[in-house]
C-alpha cells in the first residue's frame, strides 16, 4: 500500500513539472503559397525582381488576409516613386487576424508610377515592395503575377525588422489594374510645324484687316486702296 501511494505521489509531481514548464504548441501557420491556393490563386508566378513599382492608372486594392501577431498596427499605403509622400490604403483595424471572412476591397487612382509601402506603426518601421529601400536591406514583400489575369498581381508582406521568419504573410493582398493611364498620342514634328505655319498667316491677315478696315481691293488696278 505503502509503495502505490508513494508511485502516486511520483505521478503527481511529474504531472506538475510537466504542466509547468510544457508551453502550448503555436498553431503552425500557412505559408505564403498556401494562403494564395487557399484563396483560389493557384497559377502565379514569382517576381524576381528585387523593387517593384506599378504604372499609373485605377487600380482595385484588396485585402484578403493578416496573419500576424501585431495586425492592428499594419498600415499598407501608396507612395510615387522617388518621393516619401504616403497614401494610405488600409490602416491596422480595418483587417484582422488571419483570413478576412470578408476581403475588403477600396479603389486608388494614380497619375504617376508608384510602389506600395507597409508601415508597423508599433515598431515605426516602414517596408517597401522596392525592396532597396528597406531599412535593415532585408527583402519584405514578395509579388507574384497571377497568370490566369495579366491585370492582377499578388502581394505578401513580412512585417518582422531583419525578415523574421520570412513568410511574407504578415499581409496578404491583390493590386487589380481597371484602367490604363492616360497615353497622349505623338504628334510629327513636321506637322506641327505646318499647323503653326497656318496659325501665324491667319493671325497677319486678321491683324493686317484690322490695320486697314476701309481699305478695298480693286479688281482693275489690282491694287489695294
Amino acid at each position: 500500500m505503502k509503495n502505490v501511494s508513494k508511485i502516486i505521489l511520483l505521478l503527481a509531481c511529474s504531472l506538475v513539472v510537466v504542466l509547468c514548464f510544457t508551453r502550448p504548441a503555436k498553431a503552425e501557420e500557412p505559408t505564403l503559397t498556401a494562403v494564395l491556393e487557399h484563396l483560389g490563386f493557384t497559377n502565379t508566378e514569382l517576381v524576381t525582381t528585387a523593387d517593384v513599382t506599378f504604372p499609373a492608372g485605377k487600380y482595385n486594392v484588396t485585402l484578403y488576409a493578416e496573419f500576424a501577431a501585431y495586425n492592428i498596427y499594419n498600415q499598407l499605403s501608396y507612395y510615387e516613386v522617388g518621393t516619401s509622400t504616403y497614401n494610405l490604403i488600409f490602416d491596422g483595424p480595418e483587417g484582422g487576424s488571419g483570413y478576412l471572412s470578408t476581403p475588403i476591397t477600396k479603389t486608388i487612382t494614380v497619375d504617376h508610377r508608384f510602389a506600395l509601402s507597409m508601415f508597423v506603426s508599433h515598431e515605426d518601421h516602414r517596408y517597401f515592395t522596392e525592396n532597396t529601400l528597406n531599412p535593415d536591406g532585408q527583402n519584405h514583400s514578395r509579388v507574384y503575377k497571377n497568370l490566369n489575369d495579366p491585370t492582377m498581381q499578388l502581394v505578401g508582406f513580412e512585417n518582422l525588422y531583419g525578415a523574421g521568419d520570412r513568410d511574407y504573410q504578415d499581409l496578404v493582398f491583390s493590386v487589380q489594374r481597371q484602367s490604363p493611364d492616360i497615353v497622349v498620342p505623338e504628334v510629327p514634328f513636321g506637322a506641327i510645324m505646318t499647323i503653326a505655319s497656318m496659325i501665324i498667316a491667319l493671325a497677319g491677315f486678321v491683324g493686317f484687316k484690322r490695320l486697314r478696315p476701309n481699305s478695298r481691293y480693286n479688281t482693275k488696278t489690282g491694287k489695294i486702296q
